[in-house]
């Protein structure tokens, strides 16, 4: 499902645009794509090399700020031990002259622009200091105290968040009698010196505290350290102006330095980069559009007259015209590849026609075919006559000759039906149309003006096909029965005038006469038995079934009582009419319902008699049965399985079956029947004596019982030829060893003679109609045999 809905949105989107338009935007989005493709990979590139060089000048700007702190560390060492070892100094030293002492450091400092210039005891206590600074006394002691007070060394130290490298150095006289301190202060003009000297700008930063900056921007100082926390890692994915590394600053344990590097330069070489991509990405686009709507352009053309030509295959224009236009050799190719398909599709639907309208075996109209005919024709106000005729005995001459030569004789038949098409058609008629409608069944439907000419054209047609056939020098003769009806006298429905005809000519058959004319009321009469069968077909599958059981008691003449029951199926319809049951069943064995009949019956049967059977009452009941039960492969073991699950004895049922069935598939209708009289079931044959066995047959028969048929017994008291046939019947079941049952007793008459016969049982109106099982009961309470 997800599929279908992915095609049906693509197929949206695709006929949204035009073709050049898809083109058009196929190649410029290829474009786009590349460029933005080459664009990511040169920012990540040149993000890389920026960094790189950032790294190195930063790597260098370091190295160059160690060496020049040492540098001048080894100035400030030089002086201060000049200052050190001077004899006036060291003698005022020794004798505490502090005046002379801050002469000379306040003289010595101005001389080298020192910013710093102390004198310490050897407890590292202030002794006396010059007046170049602006701390306090307090101040320089809880500083100094941070030095170390040994050889001469240098030291980076911080005082009041101003950072100074100092230089301490011992006074000796000859020993050490104290230590002098030169500090000079990295202020904003030493600091923009250095950032001169290494080309960066430079920071210091005390307890993440800015102390000192080269940079002028106030705001840029005010965002520093948190810049300097936030550092991207792609130097093109930042907003920052700088890019910042912190590295110790000298020697100094708390004071650190941020070397930040401008990313200004980098970010405008970046930008002219991106700049000139788009401008020759916006070229190369244009250029592209241009040429894809010339490609497309020359695409469409041809695919236009493509798409005209498919227009008028699918309107069924089939003829490819010649082509006007040279067009490219794979669109010529496939131009030449329309037009055989074209000339394909037209023979492949004229066959697809032909086949659809004709019966391939003989080329004549198909049913459904000259249904459509002969609706126009009778729109039109044509009136027709409609010969319909058949083969007698069809399947048993294919059986005799083999199915090869039955389908000759169809295909001459079809072939004397045009001669006599053409002999008989007059111009100034319609066409006369021909259709096979059935296996051996022949339509002909030929427009008349008068009734009065039917009987001529069907006298030319009987002339015309009641001629012998030849196969192979035997000849060999067709009886046809021919069925008639017309649109004057039987209505103008296409449909309901072929069903007469047929009604017609399955008459002929019935009546065994060559022709048969439609009669009024048969078409009725042939609904009705469709109707019939429907309403059968719910009845059986009704939980409430308008279907019911009745039982017709049978006299044991030796005994005098009743202990045999035919059961007999009957029907109430939905119009409240009582449906003769030699009708419905008839048409269940013929509509191949028959088998769902007998089934409902058995069950139905059986059931009562397990109800019998709890209250007592222990009968034997006859279930008739039709040729198709007996040769269904489920029979037996249907039958077998309801009347074990209602634990009824199989010696309680009789099956009953007349002679058409017993002969119709012999042999495995005796094959079936022995085996249910092995398993107990009794075998009766119904209505003996009018059907077809002999009585070499029936003494071959797995039979327990004869029932004579009712029109020998019905006037049995009143014909001597009825009781003379009626005593041989009952003597000669006798000498095979079955029982003889006489229906259709309707006096007491004949029940006496049936007795003086030695008949076994006696069933009809004169002991009881067919009842319910219930008022059968209450009559059977009260019964008092006429024996």
């Amino acid at each position: 499902m997800s599929s279908y809905v992915n095609d049906k949105a693509n197929s949206k989107m695709n006929t949204r645009f035009s073709f050049k338009t898809q083109i058009t935007w196929l190649s410029t989005s290829l474009i786009i794509l590349t460029v933005i493709f080459l664009t990511a990979s040169h920012w990540f590139r040149f993000a890389d090399y920026a960094e790189s060089q950032i790294e190195r000048q930063l790597y260098f700007a370091q190295n160059v700020l160690n060496q020049t702190l040492k540098s001048q560390e080894q100035v400030l060492i030089t002086t201060a031990s000049v200052l050190a070892a001077d004899f006036g100094f060291k003698q005022a030293v020794a004798t505490q002259d502090k005046k002379t002492v801050e002469s000379v450091l306040l003289n010595h400092g101005k001389r080298i622009n020192a910013d710093l210039m102390l004198l310490l005891d050897l407890d590292g206590k202030l002794s006396t200091t010059s007046l170049l600074h602006s701390f306090d006394d307090k101040t320089i002691e809880q500083n100094i105290n941070k030095l170390p007070f040994k050889d001469v060394h240098a030291q980076i130290l911080s005082i009041n968040k101003k950072v100074f490298q100092v230089i301490v150095v011992p006074v000796k006289a000859p020993r050490t009698i104290a230590y002098t301190v030169i500090g000079f202060e990295f202020d904003h003009t030493a600091l923009l010196q250095l950032r001169d000297l290494i080309a960066l700008e430079v920071t210091l930063v005390q307890n993440n505290q800015l102390v000192g900056s080269s940079l002028a921007s106030e705001t840029i100082k005010a965002h520093i350290l948190q810049d300097i926390k936030q550092q991207p890692l792609n130097l093109l994915l930042t907003r920052a102006d700088y890019f910042h590394k912190t590295i110790n600053f000298g020697t100094s344990k708390d004071v650190q330095v941020t070397l930040s590097a401008s990313l200004a330069p980098i970010q405008s070489d970046f930008n002219r980069l991106i700049l000139s991509m788009l401008t020759i990405a916006l070229i190369v686009i244009v250029i592209a559009i241009i040429f894809s709507r010339l490609l497309s352009q020359g695409l469409a053309t041809p695919l236009t007259i493509l798409m005209e030509l498919t227009k008028r295959i699918s309107r069924g224009e089939l003829e490819v015209p010649t082509l006007a236009n040279r067009l490219p050799a794979e669109f010529n190719e496939l131009y030449q590849g329309f037009s055989l398909m074209g000339a394909a599709i037209e023979n492949r639907e004229q066959a697809i026609t032909y086949q659809a309208e004709r019966d391939i075996l003989t080329g004549l109209y198909n049913r459904h075919k000259i249904v459509n005919k002969m609706t126009y024709y009778v729109t039109e106000d044509v009136d027709l006559a409609l010969i319909t005729f058949n083969i007698k005995g069809f399947k048993q001459l294919n059986d005799t000759i083999g199915l090869n030569n039955g389908d000759i004789i169809l295909q001459e038949i079809a072939a004397r039906i045009m001669t006599y098409i053409e002999k008989s058609q007059h111009a100034a008629l319609p066409e006369t149309l021909a259709a096979r409608t059935n296996s051996d069944e022949f339509l002909i439907a030929i427009p008349i003006d008068t009734t009065e000419a039917i009987h001529h054209f069907i006298g030319l047609l009987q002339s015309e096909l009641n001629r012998p056939f030849w196969l192979d020098d035997i000849k060999i003769n067709v009886s046809l029965y021919f069925g008639i009806a017309n649109s004057i006298e039987h209505g103008k429905d296409a449909e309901k005038l072929l069903r007469r005809s047929s009604i017609a000519v399955s008459c002929a058959y019935q009546e065994q006469v060559p022709l048969r004319l439609y009669q009024e009321g048969e078409d009725e009469a042939y609904l009705y038995k469709l109707h019939l069968i429907e309403e059968l077909k719910e009845a059986l599958e009704s939980e409430h079934s308008p279907l019911f059981m009745n039982y017709q008691p049978k006299l044991n003449l030796n005994t005098a009582k009743v202990d045999k029951l035919e059961a007999l199926i009957r029907w109430i319809n939905k119009e409240g009419q009582f449906v003769n049951p030699e009708l419905f069943v008839d048409l269940a064995e013929k509509a191949g319902l028959i088998v769902t009949l007998t089934r409902w019956v058995i069950l139905q049967v059986i059931q009562q008699v397990e109800q019998w059977n709890k209250m007592g009452y222990q009968f034997k009941v006859s279930i008739n049965l039709s040729a198709q039960d007996i040769q269904h492969d489920e029979f037996i073991d249907y039958l077998l399985a309801i009347v074990k699950s209602h634990n009824v004895a199989t010696t309680q049922i009789t099956l009953e079956l007349t002679e058409r069935d017993i002969a119709d598939n012999e042999a495995l209708v005796v094959a079936r029947l022995s085996h249910l009289k092995a398993l107990g079931f009794a075998i009766s044959v119904d209505d003996y004596g009018i059907g077809q066995s002999s009585l070499a047959k029936l003494k071959t028969l797995p039979v327990d019982e004869l029932k004579i048929d009712k029109t020998f017994i019905l006037t049995l008291d009143q014909s001597q030829a009825d009781q003379d046939i009626v005593a041989s019947t009952i003597s000669l079941g006798h000498k095979l060893g079955m029982s003889v049952v006489a229906e259709g007793v309707e006096n007491k008459a004949s029940l006496a003679l049936l007795n003086d016969f030695k008949c076994d049982y006696a069933q009809g109106y004169y002991l009881s109609r067919p009842v319910t099982a219930d008022k059968f009961i209450q009559w059977y309470k009260t019964y008092e045999s006429p024996l």
